[in-house]
């Protein structure tokens, strides 16, 4: 089992770690030598390398690679950098090896494989545009992937709670709608004052999207005598199975993989809804506010 006391403190930095700072709307050819940069370039003696270092060995190999042009900057064309474990706010300015999760929409196999080899940092590299809805929209939509190229993308991300404990959740990056750490964390944070402001009874919710599952476990860590986890794509009820155990649930709780407009559940004191974000909700919420006293949309 993954010990997440270790692995927070791990992202702190060492006393020798020297930050270093690159501008970032400026051209990466006009400010680092190309030919002193390798997996050590920079290295910290605790084996972690600044964020801007690690971004601009990447930001090097793709311009050779010419899948960006010359003048590529560090603002403008970076791929996204996704950590492979997030806890809450603290995102490092240092990182380890083996850590980073990085999106582009054109990434290839050649750069994949340099990356990989040559970055020591990179983890997995993913083909795709952080733009795109990944996972499955509704049920007249297919389930959508970002393209694994190289590596492996388990992400775990550590949410702290008002009830004084975490929530952990696993997922695979490839898979899921990009949302770190610190997004849901404020979702939990809403939720929890909505609940407490509105005196709600703790009996049955419906968290009706609940794609890895982290506001029904937070209804059940509530006190809620039972949650309906219910999400239309069968890849997220197997991550949430897969939540629901880390996080120590082993009852109370029971799972649908529906729509959600065509669920067939008791009337509920609350359901909990949190669609794609941009998505026309208005026929959802109708039959949200149809089987539940309550209804809040995160």
């Amino acid at each position: 089992m993954l010990d997440i006391d270790d692995k927070i403190k791990s992202l702190n930095e060492c006393e020798n770690c020297r930050d270093v700072q690159i501008k970032k709307f400026s051209p990466l050819k006009e400010l680092i030598d190309f030919d002193e940069y390798d997996g050590d370039y920079m290295r910290c003696e605790c084996g972690k390398r600044p964020l801007d270092i690690v971004m601009s060995h990447i930001l090097k190999i793709m311009i050779e690679c010419e899948i960006v042009s010359e003048k590529a900057t560090l603002r403008r064309n970076s791929p996204v950098p996704l950590s492979d474990f997030y806890f809450s706010s603290l995102n490092p300015q240092f990182i380890q090896k083996n850590t980073l999760i990085l999106l582009h929409p054109d990434f290839t196999p050649e750069v994949a494989s340099k990356l990989i080899d040559e970055v020591p940092e990179v983890k997995c590299v993913l083909k795709g545009s952080p733009q795109n809805v990944v996972g499955q929209l509704n049920k007249d939509s297919n389930i959508n992937h970002f393209e694994i190229l190289e590596g492996e993308d388990t992400q775990i991300n550590v949410m702290r709670t008002l009830l004084g404990e975490k929530i952990i959740l696993v997922k695979n990056q490839s898979k899921h709608h990009i949302e770190v750490a610190m997004t849901t964390e404020q979702k939990l944070v809403r939720l929890h004052n909505y609940l407490d402001n509105n005196g709600i009874k703790k009996g049955t919710a419906i968290d009706g999207m609940c794609g890895l599952g982290a506001l029904g476990i937070y209804l059940l860590k509530y006190g809620f005598e039972k949650v309906i986890f219910n999400d239309i794509n069968p890849e997220m009820i197997e991550a949430l199975k897969n939540n629901l155990e880390i996080n120590d649930i082993s009852e109370g709780f029971e799972i649908h993989n529906q729509s959600f407009e065509d669920l067939n559940v008791d009337h509920a004191d609350l359901c909990v809804i949190d669609a794609f974000p941009g998505e026309d909700i208005s026929d959802i919420q109708e039959k949200a506010e149809e089987i539940a006293d309550n209804v809040i949309i995160i």
